[in-house]
């Protein structure tokens, strides 16, 4: 079975090959990284054929963590971390509607069925929630079935993941429209539109730029400052509803989203700040995160503000290496370059101590930590702006041979990072998933992500390994 990566769309323009000799890869702008765990890649075939076989070894991972507690068509989410992350069986309802855009994207085998699982449980969760409003929660345990035989269930004692957060609805209901796009099940869409109007009807804004608000917390609490990557996702699925439904009124709510967004955008440094504080009205100028800078572009289309792809991959960037300190990269790995989570990391210590831990449940950090999930992000933002060498900024070498430089650092985490770790107590196997990120690494918003193997990372690996946007409908690589 053959596995259509980017290569399905003039592979050539790429390059690929001419950067890697003896696993080493070269990022542009000086970044250095290693593809480890691989082999010398001297031609376009064997480069291609590499890529493929690391892109299968992904969906396997997202297929065992789906199947650790249930197979087949029984309903269920998929735990987000390996066991070793310590969040018990938790399943993050953005992560499995990550896995479900990156099922649909590949379309091979059983992986429209395993998306139509997932999309079933979300509709379950949404429909037998006690609130019963149309919402989800941030996640759910997934290790017991209920009286129904699903495994979905509050996530209660000792996390109480019960919030709802803007983003996640909005990635659970870009999730049902993509499924509702593929299957024509229009209970997917029915459930998408509830979710819709779950957050027009909790966290539309009426002060500064308007947009939408943060969420409710665990006790239904608003939560009243603003995230401009939750705007983003709110954008994105106000506008796939007024496509898939043809009822134009959604469109009015994708503009409210847009119009938060262009007040969010810092035009001289070229990036987008992350929001507002509770006022809804002043800006929080730091830290300043990856996603936003690279899904803006994913789901706008818009060159105006292109800039932030440009940002990102120049103001986040890190190499993590062995010598670093408090590295978890694996030893004899050469290096592992990406790009981080926020520019946290790249302020002076004595203005942010970043080397302490970002909560009394992390560990002290590793400044130089690569987010292999913003990675792929960057990457697949990157896959979909193409632009040319000719118009690169200085130092790169146009948008492919960029992505495909973080194809191949991600790969190298593939090979090398999470050996020995389990998924319901049993072993997963070596070189298949992907870490959340290469080291500890302190987010800068008071937590961190970690070297564990996680179907967030994995997902958005395989999206952007295949060139997809699942920030579009059908998840298709448009540009602007």
């Amino acid at each position: 079975m053959t596995i259509h990566t980017i290569s399905r769309r003039s592979l050539a323009k790429l390059g690929l090959g001419m950067a890697a000799t003896a696993g080493l890869t070269v990022l542009p702008g000086g970044l250095v990284g290693a593809a480890s765990g691989s082999e010398p890649e001297r031609d376009l075939s064997s480069s291609e054929s590499a890529l493929a076989a690391s892109l299968q070894k992904a969906y396997s991972f997202l297929d065992t963590m789906m199947d650790a507690y249930a197979q087949g068509q029984t309903l269920r989410l998929t735990q987000s971390y390996s066991d070793q992350i310590g969040l018990e069986s938790t399943a993050f309802v953005y992560d499995n509607a990550v896995a479900i855009n990156a099922f649909l994207l590949r379309r091979q085998g059983d992986d429209v069925a395993r998306a139509q699982v997932l999309g079933n449980a979300i509709l379950y969760a949404q429909q037998n929630d006690a609130i019963g409003d149309g919402r989800v929660r941030q996640a759910y345990f997934v290790n017991q079935p209920d009286a129904n035989g699903v495994f979905v269930a509050p996530a209660l004692f000792p996390f109480f993941f019960l919030g709802s957060a803007t983003g996640d609805m909005c990635w659970s209901g870009i999730a049902l429209v993509q499924l509702f796009l593929r299957t024509r099940n229009h209970n997917f869409l029915n459930g998408a539109i509830k979710l819709g109007q779950w957050v027009v009807n909790n966290t539309l804004s009426n002060v500064g730029a308007g947009g939408f608000t943060f969420g409710v917390d665990a006790g239904n609490n608003k939560l009243t400052f603003k995230s401009t990557e939750h705007n983003i996702d709110a954008f994105t699925l106000f506008t796939m509803l007024a496509q898939a439904t043809g009822d134009h009124s959604w469109l009015t709510q994708a503009q409210s989203a847009r119009t938060f967004l262009v007040s969010m955008f810092n035009a001289a440094g070229g990036f987008f700040w992350t929001g507002t504080t509770g006022d809804g009205v002043t800006v929080n100028p730091f830290p300043i995160p990856e996603d936003v800078n690279t899904w803006s572009y994913l789901a706008l289309l818009d060159k105006d503000f292109a800039a932030s792809l440009d940002w990102a991959k120049t103001n986040l960037a890190t190499t993590d290496t062995p010598q670093n300190v408090n590295s978890s990269v694996a030893a004899g790995t050469v290096r592992i370059s990406g790009v981080t989570f926020t520019n946290f990391a790249q302020k002076p210590p004595i203005v942010n101590n970043n080397f302490a831990p970002s909560d009394p449940f992390s560990s002290a950090p590793d400044p130089g930590a690569v987010w292999l999930e913003g990675t792929a992000h960057l990457a697949a933002a990157l896959l979909t702006r193409e632009l040319s060498p000719d118009k690169d900024i200085p130092g790169f070498d146009g948008d492919r041979n960029t992505a495909h430089q973080l194809l191949l650092n991600i790969r190298g985490a593939q090979a090398t990072q999470g050996t020995g770790q389990t998924v319901a107590g049993k072993p997963i196997t070596a070189g298949t998933g992907v870490v959340a990120a290469s080291s500890e690494l302190n987010t800068g918003f008071g937590f961190s992500y970690k070297p564990n193997l996680h179907i967030g990372a994995t997902g958005w690996y395989a999206i952007a390994g295949l060139g997809g946007n699942p920030f579009q409908p059908g998840l298709v690589r448009d540009r602007f």
